[in-house]
């Protein structure tokens, strides 16, 4: 799914409106009653007494304010308890606006308006709030009675729904990360048109959001395919089949080598180790320091070991070639030998590789001490923020550190996973994909280690890197989109390891 730009996405709704028999009216009807039917169905879940709640509507006259009064005469046809309120800012809105502002009064709906300041003291209580002020075109932050009503749904306890965008965020992130968040309508919920808006993928912005749902409008899709960015959204993708042929053979599934561990780190190997054999490679080599040699056979017998020459940390690298993808870093440590040995080591790497945790560490100490080194076209690096700023610079936001990783990527001819909500792949040609599965319980220790696994064993097992990369971070967020839906209330990394033992 390509991800627009505002001036885009609204290209897009004319595009539409051109090339197909519906009319601008028709496609407000269209967009606000998928989105209602889809409020319908959560707040059905969400309340179980949903008949005895009350209902407010916010509206301006705008085309955010039409969807919201279509909503608002849908949940009133439904028996519900809804009351209407429209931000009276000018005589007239906008076309559609006034269209279905009559069609509400002709059902039976009471609209009231807000004026003045002293409407506002005056709002009734409510347990849903729903927001359908100031949508996508917003081009200057809030003020005057508008702010102040936003201010006013922010302090209530109601349970927020945001129509398209919370009221007062700008949609695209370039703008959205200099503004005023206090000023911007805190979400439970966003419902959001065919495309996700890219102010809701960063942190800073994105906590305006909420939980964001995107409704399909039906947009045309002629205007997708014409249209270039460099920015696209994942949400679920497919595994790829697992070829299990009656003749076949341990070694045709790929032999991944891991360089991970030092003292007290070892579990950071193990589970990284148990990762990449539980997805599909048919064999793991860790290579570890030398007294890792018992914990390693004990706790996980199915993995070979080659053991380094130093008893706590690595020192060297085995010989590559009985393997077909590399994964080094989780609990590797940052010890002078093992930082020499790893720049020693890139400059002869010649197998797909992904480099994590503490290998990005040496690397990042290596720059500081002004040593040189390459890394092989399509290494995979899997950083978490701050180690993206320990490597290439800090940086002021989360907008600012992508446009770093889009640069360096493009610099190194690397691919670079930037971990958070929306993990972000970044190409060698800069293009990024935001992944959307996953959540918070991804938040624990050795989490990244199991992604690591599962990217180096899609290597392993012949699969491009970017394609790697893309699918092993939207699995890994499948893993623990499964564990919620099991209701699980927190998880450690190995919960994400024995899930995919029997993943559909």
């Amino acid at each position: 799914m390509k991800i627009l730009s505002l001036a885009q996405i609204q290209a897009w709704d004319s595009y539409t409106i051109a090339n197909e028999p519906v009319s601008s009216l028709g496609l407000m009807e269209r967009a606000a009653t998928r989105c209602f039917a889809s409020i319908k169905e959560d707040l059905n879940v969400l309340f179980t007494n949903l008949v005895q709640k009350k209902i407010v509507v916010f509206c301006a006259q705008g085309n955010n304010g039409g969807d919201g009064l279509v909503i608002a005469r849908y949940l009133k046809s439904e028996g519900l308890d809804v009351s209407v309120y429209v931000l009276h800012i000018k005589e007239k809105g906008s076309e559609d606006f006034e269209v279905n502002f009559l069609r509400a009064e002709a059902m039976g709906l009471t609209i009231n308006r807000i004026k003045t300041e002293e409407d506002l003291q005056i709002l009734p209580p409510m347990d849903i709030c729903i927001d359908a002020l100031l949508g996508a075109g917003l081009h200057t932050e809030l003020h005057g009675l508008a702010a102040n009503l936003v201010q006013f749904m922010n302090q209530s306890a109601a349970f927020k729904i945001a129509i398209d965008i919370p009221s007062g965020l700008f949609g695209d992130v370039e703008k959205a990360m200099y503004q005023d968040i206090s000023l911007v309508l805190k979400a439970n919920i966003t419902y959001s048109f065919q495309v996700p808006k890219t102010a809701f993928l960063f942190p800073e912005t994105g906590e305006c959001v909420g939980e964001l749902k995107l409704i399909d409008i039906d947009l045309h899709p002629d205007f997708l395919d014409q249209t270039e960015t460099d920015f696209s959204f994942q949400k679920q993708l497919d595994l790829p089949v697992k070829n299990l042929h009656a003749f076949g053979q341990k070694w045709q599934n790929g032999h991944a080598l891991l360089v991970a561990g030092s003292r007290g780190k070892m579990g950071a190997a193990l589970l990284c180790a148990k990762a990449i054999l539980r997805s599909g490679a048919g064999l793991v080599t860790a290579h570890v320091p030398s007294k890792a040699n018992d914990i390693f056979q004990t706790a996980f017998p199915e993995a070979m070991l080659s053991l380094d020459m130093s008893d706590h940390y690595i020192s060297e690298f085995p010989p590559l070639k009985a393997y077909t993808a590399i994964g080094i870093g989780p609990g590797l440590g940052t010890a002078p030998e093992t930082q020499a040995a790893l720049i020693d080591f890139l400059e002869n790497a010649n197998l797909p590789l992904v480099l994590d945790a503490d290998a990005l560490n040496c690397l990042a100490l290596a720059r500081q001490q002004g040593q040189d080194f390459s890394l092989p076209p399509q290494t995979i690096l899997t950083p978490h923020a701050k180690e993206f700023d320990r490597l290439f610079g800090s940086n002021q936001n989360t907008f600012e550190r992508l446009k770093s990783a889009q640069y360096w990527a493009k610099a190194w001819q690397v691919i670079i996973v930037l971990k958070a909500k929306y993990t972000q792949i970044i190409h060698t040609n800069g293009e990024v994909i935001f992944n959307g599965s996953g959540n918070a319980l991804l938040a624990t220790a050795g989490s990244g280690d199991v992604l690591t696994g599962i990217i180096t064993s899609l290597l392993a097992q012949g699969i491009k890197p970017i394609e790697a990369a893309a699918l092993g971070v939207n699995w890994h967020g499948q893993l623990a989109d499964r564990l919620a839906q099991q209701n699980y209330r927190s998880i450690i990394a190995s919960d994400l390891i024995n899930s995919i033992k029997n993943y559909e």
